[in-house]
Parts: structure tokens; C-alpha cells; sequence
């Protein structure tokens, strides 16, 4: 009850460790507080926190935060709230990672990546695909990762250009690994 009380605090630090307080107790009657500092706080580090704290939530109650913190104006807001939805893997929040695949940030798109092969979302492999060109290979390589994870064969000339094309070894070895797996049923690691 106290750290409840503290997320509304004037001071960001003290509302920031409140956050941090109820994500280590993990109590469900936290869920709603944490959610709503999500949406509606002001400094981005409390926004951050908030989302990464919404990762002990049992159900799809927190979907609107999360996909609100994909939209947030931080990009680190929005890579931890990518990196939540992939822990959550609740499939009700493919649709917006598949959005998510296209942020002016590589590193949400990384994380976006990450969480939509957990869920194997067919519908993330045409931006999945798209990623494979991108100019950061970490974010090449994890999006030929679930791709291999979903185990979708329309990604498999994609895929075989990226073996052949990339300048990245990591990538090409990622890339043979995600076809490898589409051809047993969808099984690569990132």
C-alpha cells in the first residue's frame, strides 16, 4: 500500500522507486498503478521502469499499456516495453509488435523481432523479411532467428538470399539455421 501510494509522488526518483518496490513484490493490485504510470508519466525513466515492471502480469489486462509504451515518444520506453510482450508472449500482442518491427529504432525492432518469434506470429514474416536488409546485423540476425522460429516457408528465399548476400557471417549462419529449422517445423534459436 505505501508503494502504491508512492507512484503518484511529485518526485520522479521516488515514483521510479516505487515502480521498482511493486515489480519486486510482484502483487496483482500493483498491476493498474504500474500500468497507468506507463501511460501517463511524465519522465521517460519512470515510463521505462513501469513497463519492464508489467512483465509479472498473468493475463492480457496490460496489453493496453504495453501497446501504448510501443508508441511512446522514448525509444528505450519502447524496447522495454518490446522486451516485456516477449517475456508475457501473450498473442493478442502480435499485432502491434508487427508494428513495431518498422520503428525508427533498430534496437526496438530487435526486441520486437525477439517477441514475435516467441509467439511465431505468421503475421510478422513480411516484416521480419524487410529487416533482413537492414544495415544493423544484430537486428538482421534476429529477424532471420524468428523467422526460423515461426517456421514459415515464404521467408525461405528471403532467407536464402541472406546466406549468400550478407556481409555478416553471424547473419548468413542465422539465416541457414532459420531455413534449416522451417524445414523441420519452425525450431532455429536467434
Amino acid at each position: 500500500a505505501p508503494a502504491l501510494g508512492l507512484l503518484a509522488d511529485a518526485s520522479p526518483a521516488v515514483r521510479r522507486e516505487a515502480v521498482g518496490v511493486l515489480a519486486y513484490l510482484k502483487d496483482a493490485h500493483a498491476l493498474p498503478g504500474l500500468a497507468e504510470r506507463l501511460r501517463a508519466d511524465a519522465v521517460a525513466e519512470v515510463r521505462r521502469a513501469a513497463a519492464g515492471a508489467l512483465a509479472y502480469a498473468g493475463d492480457d489486462a496490460v496489453l493496453p499499456a504495453l501497446a501504448a509504451g510501443l508508441a511512446d515518444a522514448d525509444w528505450q520506453v519502447r524496447q522495454e516495453a518490446a522486451i516485456t510482450l516477449g517475456k508475457l508472449l501473450l498473442p493478442a500482442s502480435a499485432p502491434a509488435l508487427v508494428g513495431a518491427l518498422a520503428d525508427s529504432a533498430w534496437e526496438v525492432r530487435l526486441k520486437a523481432a525477439a517477441a514475435l518469434g516467441g509467439l511465431r506470429a505468421v503475421a510478422a514474416v513480411p516484416g521480419l523479411i524487410d529487416n533482413l536488409t537492414h544495415p544493423i546485423s544484430n537486428l538482421r540476425k534476429e529477424a532471420a532467428g524468428a523467422l526460423g522460429r515461426i517456421g514459415d516457408a515464404a521467408a525461405l528465399e528471403a532467407l536464402r538470399e541472406r546466406t549468400v548476400q550478407d556481409p555478416d557471417i553471424e547473419v548468413r549462419k542465422a539465416a541457414l539455421r532459420a531455413i534449416e529449422a522451417i524445414g523441420k517445423g519452425g525450431e532455429a534459436g536467434g
